[in-house]
């Protein structure tokens, strides 16, 4: 177990209670303004103190309220770049760095300031006052900075929003890095769906102090309600994909999803063998009886009817692939083709109908068809009413 959290914190009207379990990978705090991320990921890197409870990192007990542990936040092994951090303004950058270096215990160094001023690109700066540096570049400081720490966790308070889109392109990939080759976990706080995604797909759905959901997008996603909350427009399938390569002729870019190959928009930023979660409306994709030769629709997935969901004028037709896809097509159709339980058939999706999670806008939805155990239909009369979940 990686961070193993349980506190209770009261300020004025606001209560943070947060039960939360984390293994070993990264995850994304969402919230809306005044959810409770901040304040939760102060708690973990010690700038707060909970009233009760207990957080555990990596076996380490940095607060224990019933064994009177507190540990300061400079010994504990976070990083974090929070909103509420500053830096002593009369320091250089190289000051600052190679202080937080210094302070770092020879075993557990893991970069060295060359590593990071050059990963980071700060070498322009390093001569320049903390004072004089735009907020953009004081962000990259404190990253840096925190990570001469050599934590066993990054905490990041809505960084890619704080640096702007100059250096948030030049950010994203540094993050991948650093939790493929140093296994290092990264806690993103943000209220962009977007911008978490860019990174991670395990989701901690936080509202009011209290933790609504948490797990994989695709298991959350399920939940009645939560598409809503999360700000997503009509989704209908979410699978997970893997890049194999990059058709730039074609203009497109080959995954791999349950074993079953498709053809995607082309996103060159996603390297053979990277992983991305994908989403395709049920009425975007058509059924046939058989493979069609000569049609410019690229994905053609063979599967099993599992399932026939009547849906007020539609048909929700569940599809067996390897992965499970729910198909929307007319009541006529389905009857005219004479679809029942356990027939053959291919699903043809446009390669422009699959959408990039991390590339979703958020458009209010009119319905939401979930599967799992249980299937939701709802009218855009019936999903504006809806409340939120508890």
């Amino acid at each position: 177990m990686l961070l193993d959290i349980n506190v209770k914190l009261r300020r004025g009207r606001f209560e943070l209670s947060a039960p939360l379990s984390l293994e070993n990978s990264g995850a994304g705090l969402f919230g809306q303004s005044g959810a409770g991320k901040t304040t939760l990921l102060g708690l973990i890197a010690g700038t707060l103190q909970p009233q009760s409870g207990h957080i555990v990192l990596d076996g380490k007990i940095l607060y224990d309220s019933g064994k009177g542990i507190t540990m300061p936040r400079e010994q504990r092994p976070v990083g974090a770049v929070l909103q509420t951090d500053s830096m002593e303004l009369a320091a250089t950058v190289r000051e600052t760095l190679y202080g937080s270096y210094s302070r770092c215990w020879t075993q557990r160094r893991l970069f060295k300031p060359d590593y990071l001023i050059r990963l980071l690109e700060l070498a322009p700066i390093l001569d320049l006052t903390i004072a004089l540096l735009s907020g953009a570049d004081r962000q990259r400081v404190m990253l840096a900075r925190s990570l001469l720490k050599s934590p066993k966790m990054l905490l990041l308070d809505d960084t890619f929003a704080a640096i702007g889109n100059r250096y948030r392109m030049q950010l994203l990939p540094i993050l991948k890095r650093l939790q493929a080759e140093f296994d290092l976990p990264v806690l993103y706080a943000s209220r962009s769906l977007r911008e978490i995604l860019e990174l991670t797909d395990q989701l901690i759905v936080l509202e009011n102090g209290q933790i609504l959901r948490s797990g994989p997008l695709r298991d959350v996603a399920k939940q009645q309600g939560m598409l809503r909350y999360l700000g997503v427009r009509q989704i209908d399938n979410i699978l997970p994909v893997s890049i194999r390569h990059h058709d730039f002729t074609g203009g497109y870019s080959l995954a791999d999803s349950f074993g079953q190959p498709f053809s995607l928009p082309l996103r060159p930023q996603f390297v053979p063998g990277s992983r991305a979660q994908v989403a395709i409306r049920a009425n975007d994709i058509a059924l046939s009886r058989g493979f069609i030769e000569g049609i410019s629709i690229q994905n053609q997935i063979k599967g099993r009817i599992c399932a026939l969901i009547p849906a007020s004028d539609s048909v929700i037709v569940q599809v067996d692939c390897g992965c499970t896809l729910l198909a929307e097509i007319t009541s006529g159709a389905c009857k005219e083709m004479a679809l029942q339980e356990g027939d053959w058939i291919y699903c043809l999706i446009k390669t422009h109908a699959i959408v990039y999670l991390a590339e979703l806008d958020a458009l209010p939805y009119e319905k939401i068809v979930n599967h799992g155990d249980n299937y939701y239909f709802l009218s855009a009369a019936e999903a504006n009413n809806r409340h939120f979940p508890a």
